[in-house]
């Protein structure tokens, strides 16, 4: 089976191929139509590969990582959406939790997402069941095609989300609503909240459910007309998506949930990131991807992805599994900008790829972090995303100069100043996913990738006290090939209130947990990879009795009375390591259960990780050099060294730079470089 990986990003496209046991890697610049773009890179790989889909039983096997779902609200240009509630529970999305970041602000905006759905659009409808699954009124049928009529014909709705008191107990009245709407409105897109996120809390399960049914004509739209794109570019061809928890899933799959592709697009670095990290024995590490537009950061302990439950999509609650990770707004065409005071400051806006920064010549004016890169002498204007993209240094000179003028700055003054900015930038998002959990980052290796990373995450590095980077082969195009390497997933999740874990009935958890199992064995069977065995990771969300937010445990299998204390005594240790405290004296309960059904993906040969890498040799020499500034070795003649001549066992002292396709890597002065046997690049930052 033969795999092909397509990552989009603001500014280029990344695309990885696991073909006939040879990975291969290819970038280029983001088309404008995104569905366009994913097919020009399925045709990139073949074409360099010379595999003919559908020829002597060739399978292609296309996943694709996207943020069309997170676009779509952060531009809001979802669905025209209706809701359907229990009768009076009709403003619950409104309402919210009553909480607000800003206490005493009397004109803060509201924070619960009203503006999915506005009050003329939501209806209550009358029914009712109660807290234990009992039918107290029965459902209306009459009104709920009633009102769904007149929200087509009078707001010509696109999408409904149904989310009924309790049916995250019993969903008789979602379902029987959902069955009699797929009959009198066929092309009406419906969302229910038992399919969508059947667990308790109403306002969060009703978000949920609002959200996906927001995203779901774009989602569907998009993922048939790929589908369709992939059937003209070659027969055998099966589109799979990334999932916000960092699995792969079926296109049915995803169009069935569209809200489990929020913040998908960056949870295949964080996978990659994970996988070659084991495969050079570490373990604990921290990633930190910087794209065109921003930088994503992670923190992976004991080779584990660490997995959110409840999520956030700005600052709205999203309760889908979600790779943990946090995003500043600092990438290749991070903006730069003066403030009133005369303060610098880099992004959030970026400049994208079109016109994108003023060295791509494609009509930019503003001055980015590329362009300082550019000035400071980092960047290869012939080289650059591997010669395909030309930079223009005049244009990029031209921009920074005017900028420092505007500071009373040189230009190389300047570029150093905005270099700096955002090397604070990207270690004050690290700090927020270790010191401010508790975890030392001095303790961790960072794993270096993006197109962006190699600039930087040396400096982020010796700024955190980080002693050791490392930068795989192929980084820039990293999260490309974290969806070569991702499981194919689906989540099942049962709420299941038991007031003493240490009581429980094991007999009755296992029964549930079985459940579950076969509901994700009956999905990937008819979903999945073929002829691989499906297993299962079970988890319990607990908390002491009185909380109001919960832990995720590791369940062991059988949940029997040896499990039952394993997970007690695993909710008071996991406690103490997030909050520093524990009370073995407080009763435990149990919330939720939860079970992730998956196909491992394919372990990839050494071999195809490290490539081809050249022979022995201790006498390395540069391939040329220029000027450049760093900001502790200052204004140096730079040796440049191209990685694909580094050997194993090389080693480069800074101030140097380091060139490659996909990345341009920059060791200060009192830095030293080192190739690992793998073909993996060390930098070790510290004096």
């Amino acid at each position: 089976m033969h795999r092909i990986g397509i990552d989009i990003g603001g500014t280029f496209t990344d695309i990885a191929g696991y073909i006939d046991g040879t990975l291969y890697y290819a970038k280029a610049p983001s088309s404008p139509d995104i569905v366009q773009g994913v097919l020009d890179g399925v045709r990139m790989m073949l074409d360099e590969t010379g595999v003919v889909p559908g020829e002597n039983g060739i399978e292609i096997v296309h996943i694709h990582g996207t943020t069309i779902a997170t676009n779509a609200l952060l531009e809001r240009k979802g669905a025209r959406i209706g809701l359907l509630t229990t009768q009076g529970h009709r403003d619950s999305l409104e309402l919210g939790r009553m909480k607000r970041s800003r206490l005493y602000d009397f004109r803060a905006p509201p924070e619960s997402p009203g503006f999915l759905v506005p009050g003329r659009l939501r209806v209550g409808i009358s029914e009712r069941i109660d807290g234990q699954g009992t039918v107290v009124t029965p459902l209306d049928e009459k009104q709920v095609l009633a009102e769904v009529q007149r929200m087509i014909d009078v707001f010509a709705i696109e999408a409904l989300a149904i989310c009924y008191l309790n049916a995250y107990v019993n969903p008789e009245h979602e379902e029987r609503s959902r069955e009699i709407l797929g009959q009198a409105f066929p092309d009406l897109l419906v969302s229910v909240s038992n399919r969508v996120n059947p667990v308790f809390r109403e306002y969060e399960r009703v978000c949920c459910t609002a959200f996906d049914a927001y995203v779901r004509p774009k989602v569907v739209h998009y993922v048939r007309q790929l589908e369709k794109g992939l059937a003209r570019e070659g027969r055998g061809a099966r589109l799979h998506l990334m999932q916000s928890g960092g699995g792969i899933a079926s296109a049915e799959m995803t169009v069935a949930k569209p809200v489990s592709m929020f913040l998908s697009g960056p949870a295949a670095g964080v996978i990659a990131a994970r996988y070659v990290g084991r495969a050079s024995d570490r373990g604990n590490v921290i990633g930190i991807d910087v794209g065109g537009t921003s930088t994503d950061v992670c923190l992976i302990r004991d080779a584990k992805v660490q997995i959110s439950r409840e999520g956030r999509i700005g600052k709205y609650p999203l309760r889908v599994p979600m790779v943990d990770m946090e995003t500043v707004g600092s990438g290749g065409g991070s903006i730069a900008w003066i403030d009133d005071g005369g303060g610098l400051h880099m992004g959030p806006e970026s400049a994208g790829s079109v016109p994108g920064p003023a060295c791509y010549g494609r009509g930019g004016r503003l001055p980015t972090s590329s362009d300082a890169s550019v000035v400071l002498g980092f960047l290869n204007p012939d080289y650059f995303a591997g010669g395909t993209l030309r930079l223009e240094p005049d244009l990029a000179h031209g921009v920074i100069a005017e900028l420092g003028s505007r500071l009373r700055l040189t230009p190389m003054e300047a570029a150093l100043g905005m270099y700096r900015i955002l090397v604070s930038q990207m270690a004050e998002a690290i700090k927020l996913v270790t010191v401010k959990r508790g975890v030392d980052p001095r303790e961790f290796t960072m794993i270096s990738f993006g197109g962006g990373g190699g600039l930087y995450a040396a400096a982020v590095a010796r700024e955190l006290g980080v002693a050791e980077v490392m930068v795989p082969r192929s980084p820039g195009t990293l999260s490309a090939f974290g969806l070569l390497v991702s499981d194919f997933e689906t989540d099942g999740v049962k709420t299941l209130f038991i007031h003493n874990a240490a009581l429980a009935d094991v007999d009755e958890v296992e029964a549930e947990y079985r459940r579950l199992e076969s509901h994700g064995e009956e999905e990937l069977d008819r979903e999945g990879l073929k002829d691989v065995p499906v297993r299962h990771r079970r988890t319990a969300e607990m908390r002491y009795e009185g909380q109001a937010y919960e832990l995720e445990i590791p369940i062991d299998e059988p949940f029997d009375e040896p499990a039952r204390q394993r997970a007690v005594d695993g909710f008071h240790e996991v406690h103490g390591l997030v909050y520093g405290h524990s009370n073995t004296a407080r009763q435990v309960e149990i919330v939720n259960l939860r079970v992730v059904s998956y196909q491992a993906a394919e372990e990839l040969p050494g071999e195809a990780l490290s490539g081809d890498m050249p022979g022995d040799g201790d006498d390395v020499q540069p391939a040329t050099a220029r000027r450049a500034a760093f900001p502790v070795a200052g204004e140096v003649d730079a040796p440049v060294y191209h990685r694909l001549d580094l050997p194993a066992g090389a080693v480069v002292a800074g101030p140097a730079i380091i060139e490659q396709a996909d990345t341009t890597i920059v060791v200060d002065r009192g830095q030293r470089v080192t190739i690992g046997d793998d073909g993996n690049l060390f930098i070790h930052c510290l004096d």
